[in-house]
């Protein structure tokens, strides 16, 4: 769908790419004109002329009004705008040329037309014979006086190239034929300013019979200054031969003649497209000099000029239509591609659209198929979980009348045990084994109490038997149990009490001590030896707040939101207990209308903080039963200790297993056979391998910090110890 997408996008850019843009490359033509007057203005309209039949090009032309840094300014503005060619009538030739220079050098192709510069930096130069001007003025001079001619000369302008060459041409041929310039005067090309050079002029020297005008509009002026003095037998020569002004005067007789000054506007267009089209051209072009224009052919000129003014007009008109007629064209042509591309554009949309509307329904239909089958998987997943509720109590069931069914040969077998392990006739291994057996049956009890106590729970039967209790004085008689079994683990064991009145209260003390025990046998399991276990407890706001921190391993994050889960052990590879503890101790707290919380980290210990809200019952407390004795806790935390002989000639046996009731066990068993040493995790074992060699090893499956298999596998790649036979044991059926 992108790759079409992208397709029709490149369809559209190219077809009104074709629309809006032309093949040919259209030129840009810049001319610079030194000044505004009739003979330009018949140039500029030869100029429009032309390009109307050239329709790759275009002209823009500029007037500097006689100002050097105007038309500096202008030759520059075509240079920074792009311009492919620049055609210059420069101003005044010192001027200019260095202007002109850098811009032919910079690569831009320089016409010069009309006028000159100084050297030869341009690229064709078309310009007109002024000294063969002159001399054939100078010719009409002597042709239309009868005494030898006394000219005063209206100079151009200083500097200006076709002022000299005409002067130069006129002086020469007149002072070869006997006649003589009196006077010679700059008017700057300007009317205004030759009136009042003319009028001194005559006033100095009335000797003049003809004056020499270097264009047709100081001509006119020179006539003026005659005609108001009085001297009409002085005869008046200009150039240019412009239609509306130096024509026009020769035919109302106002001046006497004129010299045609070709324009040649054509030509500059021609030329500088043959330029930029590399096609060849002639780079010195001088137009030669044209005929006198006197009464005998003005009126034929002016009415030839106005035929040629007539016929631009309908050409210009012919060209307007033409131009509108080719705007409606591209327009038309426009439209029709763009009608194209909307068209491909419309189809590409229906196909997407199409494409859209099917990909939808096949989505519409796999979503349904798989709504369908999640709708399959939740009632399977529905009837599973309802099966495996129905299996769970089942089980829990099975597990409460197993537990009831045990209670009672436990009971009988309890007390003979117990019997027993008080015995003085006993063996010391008898003895041994004897107590094994009185601990494990106690810790076999009290888990199917603690079953038996949490289905009641579940089931809603367990209830609170709330007595007045002093707090603080039992939980020092509690706390008395557990000093011996820190004292031989060197393990720092504090009780923190709040100072004041006792704290008293109505609890369930049997549930309490139970919820004490259960929370301080932990920090005692999980706590290594040199450790430390504080108990702390506070009142505020009638709210008991007993706290049991510890510095053990610590419960990672991941299960802190399931320590109290049922059957929930957090050590899933080694457990230490049997998951229902702390889930016994949750039920106890919030049976009283309490809260427990925790607080771990991995290798830090943790924070077990129970909240109690106290209530009364009595003014008077009553002494509190203490259902766990220093016995019981002994038995759940201590090993069995037993002395064991040495025989040298005995087989040496490692035993490694992290239980120490069954590493005293198997002890027991095998002491008459064997020499024994024994480790409770498999990096200790690898360490007595190494350094006993023993001749046989037992070891355990799951173990903290190194695993059975592991030290197995490590034991084998050494070389001292890979011959000792090894017995794994692990009590996991899956194993």
């Amino acid at each position: 769908m992108k790759k079409l997408s992208i397709y029709l996008f490149i369809i559209t850019f190219l077809t009104t790419a074709l629309a809006a843009c032309s093949d040919s490359r259209i030129y840009k033509i810049g001319v610079s004109q030194c000044s505004q007057d009739d003979w330009r203005s018949k140039m500029n309209d030869e100029i429009n002329r032309e390009i109307m039949l050239h329709e790759d090009a275009e002209v823009e032309i500029r007037s500097a009004d006689d100002s050097n840094p105007k038309q500096i300014s202008d030759i520059r503005y075509f240079a920074d705008n792009g311009f492919d060619i620049i055609i210059v009538s420069p101003n005044e030739a010192q001027a200019l040329t260095p202007i002109i220079k850098e811009v032919y050098e910079s690569g831009i192709p320089v016409i010069i037309f009309d006028r000159n510069i100084i050297g030869d930096s341009y690229t064709a130069h078309i310009g007109v014979d002024d000294k063969s001007i002159g001399r054939e003025a100078a010719h009409y001079a002597f042709h239309i006086l009868t005494e030898p001619p006394k000219v005063i000369e209206i100079y151009g302008l200083r500097g200006s190239t076709p002022a000299e060459n005409r002067h130069n041409g006129f002086a020469n041929e007149l002072t070869a034929g006997g006649g003589k310039i009196i006077a010679s005067e700059a008017g700057n090309w300007n009317k205004e300013e030759a009136i009042p050079i003319v009028d001194s002029l005559l006033k100095a020297h009335p000797e003049a019979n003809l004056i020499y005008a270097h264009n047709d509009r100081m001509a006119i002026a020179a006539a003026e200054i005659t005609r108001r003095h009085g001297r009409n037998d002085i005869k008046i020569i200009g150039i240019d031969a412009a239609p509306e002004i130096g024509i026009k005067a020769v035919a109302d007789s106002i001046i006497d003649a004129t010299f045609l000054y070709p324009t040649e506007g054509h030509r500059l267009i021609q030329t500088a497209l043959a330029i930029l089209k590399g096609e060849p051209y002639q780079r010195e072009v001088e137009i030669p000099a044209s005929s006198a224009v006197d009464l005998s052919n003005a009126d034929i000129l002016l009415l030839q000029n106005e035929t040629l003014t007539e016929e631009t007009r309908k050409m210009k008109l012919l060209k307007e239509k033409i131009d509108d007629y080719w705007a409606k064209h591209s327009s038309q042509t426009s439209l029709f591609y763009a009608s194209i591309a909307m068209i491909v554009l419309l189809f590409g949309v229906f196909f997407l659209v199409l494409r859209s509307f099917w990909q939808h329904r096949r989505h519409q239909m796999a979503l349904m198929e798989r709504n369908r089958l999640l709708e399959e998987q939740r009632d399977m997943q529905k009837s599973l979980n309802e099966k495996l509720q129905e299996a769970t109590q089942s089980k829990l069931m099975f597990f409460t009348n197993v537990s009831h069914d045990l209670r009672t040969p436990l009971t009988l077998i309890s007390e003979p045990v117990s019997q027993l392990a008080d015995a003085n006739n006993l063996t010391p291994q008898q003895h041994t084994l004897i107590k094994i057996a009185d601990k494990n049956v106690k810790i076999l009890r009290r888990l199917i109490n603690q079953i038996l106590d949490f289905r009641k729970y579940e089931n809603g039967k367990l209830d609170l038997h709330l007595s007045e209790i002093d707090f603080g004085h039992a939980i020092n008689e509690w706390m008395e149990s557990f000093y011996a079994v820190a004292r031989k683990r060197d393990i720092r064991l504090s009780l923190d009490t709040p100072a004041g009145a006792p704290v008293t209260g109505a609890f369930d003390a049997e549930k309490i001590e139970r919820i004490f025990f259960n929370l301080i046998s932990n920090a005692f399991k999980y706590t290594p030896d040199n450790g430390s276990i504080h108990v702390s407890y506070s009142v505020e706001n009638e709210r008991l707040t007993l706290k049991v921190a510890d510095t053990g391993e610590g419960i990672s994050e991941r299960d802190l939101g399931n320590i109290f889960d049922r059957f929930y052990q957090a050590d899933r590879i080694h457990p230490r207990g049997s998951g229902i503890g702390l889930s016994l101790v949750k039920a106890f707290v919030e049976l009283h209308g309490g809260t427990i919380s925790v607080k771990s980290a991995l290798n830090e210990g943790s924070v077990f903080t129970v909240e109690l809200p106290i209530r009364h019952i009595s003014d008077t407390t009553v002494a509190t039963e203490q259902n766990i004795t220093p016995e019981d806790v002994a038995t759940e935390l201590s090993g069995i200790e037993a002395d064991l002989t040495f025989d040298a000639a005995k087989p040496l046996l490692l035993i490694i297993d992290d239980n120490k009731d069954i590493l005293r066990l198997v002890s027991e068993l095998l002491n008459t056979s064997y020499n024994i040493i024994t480790a409770t995790n498999g990096r200790d074992g690898i360490r007595m391998a190494t350094k006993y060699v023993p001749d046989l090893i037992i070891c355990d499956v799951m173990m903290p910090v190194m695993d059975g298999m592991e030290c197995c596998r490590r034991i084998k790649e050494e070389i001292s110890t890979s011959h000792i036979p090894i017995l794994m044991l692990t009590a996991c059926s899956m194993d």
